[in-house]
C-alpha cells in the first residue's frame, strides 16, 4: 500500500501509530561539538524508507553534540523529562540551544527526504509547553492531520515554555509520552515505540542484554541502566526506559535496539513480528498490564 493510499484511507477512522526515536549518542558524535554520525544518519533514513510500508509513523530524534552542551551552558542542564532554567540563564541562552538543536533538526529532515520519506517537521514547542518539567498542552491537531495526509512527523527535543520554570527541555521521551496520551482524542493511538542508541539495549550490571523488561524485573532495570556518560540533559538510557515503561502502563510495547547493526531498524519496521524482535530490549506490561487511554 501507497502512503498516500494508506493516509487516506486512514482519513475516515482510528489510526495506530508507530513511534521511533533516533538517539542524539546514535546519529551525532557526542564527544565532539555539533558533529553529524555520518556513517549512521544516512544508512538510517535509508532503512526507514526501506521498512516503512505507508502505515501512521512519527520519528524524533535526540539532540546529540548539537544540543546538549548549549542546554548546559544556557542553566538548563538536569531533571528527568525537563531540565530547570537555572539563575543565570537568559533569552539568548534558551534560542541558542533551540537553534544548535534545529541545525541537527533539518539535517535529520532532509536525509530523509532524500531517502524518499516524506518527512514533516512538527517542532515541539510549536505543539506543547510546560508546567513545572511536564508536557501539557491541547491535542495536538496539526501533527494528526498530518498523519492523516500519509505524511510522517519529525519531532526532536526541544526548549519549551515553562509555565512554571520559564523555560524548560522536553526530551524526545517526554514528547513521545505526552503524543501518547494526547493524540487519543484525534482518533490517533500510539501501538508501539522503537529506540535506536548506540548500545545493544538495555545491559544489566554485568554489561549484559537484558531482553525482556516488565512488572517483575523493571526496578533492577532501572537501577542498572544509570545516565548518559556523554553531556545529557535529560537522562540518557535511565530516562528513555523510565518513559518506555510508563507508555508499556498504557498497553504500548517498547523495543530498544542497537542503531548501529545496518538492517535491524528496516528489519523492524517491514516486520513487527518478525525475528528482530528479540534482537534488543523489549519492554512490556507482563502480568499487571494498566493499559490506561
Amino acid at each position: 500500500m501507497s502512503a498516500a493510499a494508506a493516509g487516506h484511507q486512514a482519513a475516515a477512522g482510528r489510526l495506530d501509530v508507530t513511534l521511533v526515536k533516533l538517539g542524539g549518542s546514535l546519529i551525532t558524535d557526542k564527544t565532539k561539538p555539533r558533529t553529524v554520525a555520518t556513517e549512521h544518519l544516512p544508512r538510517l533514513a535509508a532503512e526507514i524508507a526501506a521498512g516503512w510500508s505507508g502505515g501512521a509513523l512519527v520519528i524524533g530524534h535526540g539532540s546529540g553534540s548539537f544540543g546538549h552542551p548549549e542546554a548546559r551552558a544556557a542553566g538548563l542542564a538536569g531533571g528527568r523529562g525537563g531540565a530547570r532554567r537555572g539563575p543565570d540563564a537568559d533569552p539568548m541562552g534558551i534560542a541558542r540551544t533551540q537553534s544548535a538543536a534545529v541545525e541537527l533538526h533539518r539535517l535529520v529532515v532532509e536525509s530523509l527526504v532524500g531517502a524518499g520519506v516524506p518527512a514533516y517537521s512538527q517542532l515541539p514547542s510549536g505543539f506543547l509547553v510546560a508546567d513545572d518539567g511536564e508536557a501539557d498542552g491541547p491535542p495536538p491537531a496539526p501533527l494528526a492531520a498530518a498523519l492523516r495526509e500519509g505524511l510522517v512527523p519529525v519531532t526532536m527535543g526541544d526548549v519549551v515554555v515553562d509555565r512554571t520554570r520559564g523555560a524548560s527541555i522536553a526530551s524526545t521521551e517526554t514528547v513521545f509520552e505526552f503524543l501518547a496520551r494526547a493524540l487519543v482524542p484525534l482518533g490517533v493511538r500510539v501501538r508501539r515505540a522503537v529506540w535506536l542508541g548506540a548500545t545493544a539495549g538495555v545491559l544489566d550490571d554485568a554489561g549484559r542484554l537484558v531482553r525482556r523488561i516488565d512488572a517483575a524485573n523493571i526496578g533492577a532495570a532501572s537501577e542498572a541502566a544509570g545516565g548518559s556518560p556523554a553531556v545529557d540533559v535529560t537522562g540518557g538510557m535511565e530516562h528513555r526506559l523510565a518513559t518506555a515503561w510508563a507508555l508499556a502502563r498504557r498497553g504500548v510495547e517498547s523495543l530498544i535496539i542497537d542503531g548501529r547493526r545496518p538492517g535491524l531498524l528496516e528489519s523492524v519496521l517491514r516486520h513487527p513480528e518478525g525475528e528482530a524482535k528479540s534482537a534488543g530490549t523489549l519492554v512490556g506490561p507482563g502480568e499487571v498490564e494498566d493499559a490506561r487511554q
